[in-house]
């Protein structure tokens, strides 16, 4: 509702102003009595002193108007800057996830491609192919345990012995498995240095793309000095081992104690 008054009522006022000086003016020219005419046209003087403080009033009034007018227009502005702004901070962080989402799954297809160019061929000419290598080498790994592995009393023993197994083991496979190990590290490392809120909703994909005896092998690997100083710690973060069947360990009672039990998914939904 608009509590300005309409501007004719101030041109009805001036207009009355200038009738009643003109008015004045003819009674002043006709009469011989000027002089005590002349003292009544104070009244008059003081009728302009008012009537001009009536303008400022309504002068001041319509600018009082003009300026909330304004500062709604700005506080409706503001707003809409803030929206927009909101609707820009959406927009960036949608393009960002879709940025990540996109190398993610790049790398997950690669990584899928490298599993699947593997291939063993035995001393009867007998093929092998992608995940069934490791089974293959799950076999080699344990043959090496049983022919060398000694557990002196201690956690720190009990590490070492795995870490001499493994290296013997690596020693011979290095061709066939470092960059499996090499290309899984970094999409892991990848999900962890992102800025994608739920990091676990993409590490439980790489997880699920394992088999039986990848898991066994992560288990191993991670452990070695290949990974022990910067893979294992993401396993456990990130809960990898979970899934993994415990019985196909090469000493389960003596080896799964060596990772934490958030590695597992023991106490952290993963």
């Amino acid at each position: 509702m608009n509590s300005r008054p309409p501007f004719r009522w101030l041109v009805y006022l001036w207009l009355a102003i200038a009738a009643i000086w003109a008015l004045s003016g003819l009674l002043l020219f006709s009469n011989d009595n000027r002089g005590t005419f002349g003292d009544m046209f104070g009244a008059v003087n003081a009728l302009f002193t008012g009537l001009a403080f009536a303008t400022l009033i309504y002068t001041t009034w319509m600018q009082r108007e003009e300026l909330a007018l304004q500062r709604e227009e700005l506080a409706a502005t503001r707003d809409e800057l803030q929206g927009q702004k909101e609707q820009l901070r959406q927009q960036s962080e949608t393009f960002a996830l879709q940025q990540f989402e996109n190398t993610f799954f790049s790398l997950l297809r690669t990584h899928g491609e490298i599993v699947n160019a593997m291939d063993l061929v035995d001393e009867n000419n007998r093929v092998t192919k992608s995940r069934d290598c490791f089974r293959v080498w799950h076999k080699r790994l344990s043959g090496l345990h049983a022919a060398h592995a000694v557990y002196p009393p201690g956690p720190e023993a009990t590490l070492a012995t795995v870490q001499d197994i493994y290296a013997r083991f690596y020693k011979s496979h290095q061709a066939e498995v470092g960059h499996y190990f090499r290309h899984l590290y970094h999409i892991i490392k990848f999900v962890k240095l992102s800025a994608v809120p739920n990091k676990k909703q993409y590490t439980s994909l790489v997880r699920a793309q394992l088999s039986s005896y990848e898991h066994v092998f992560l288990f191993y690997n991670c452990l070695s000095e290949m990974g022990y100083a910067k893979f294992k710690s993401l396993v456990e973060e990130f809960a990898l081992l979970e899934n993994m069947p415990q019985e196909l360990l090469l000493a389960p009672a003596r080896h799964r104690p060596l990772y934490a039990p958030s590695a597992y998914g023991e106490g952290d939904a993963a």
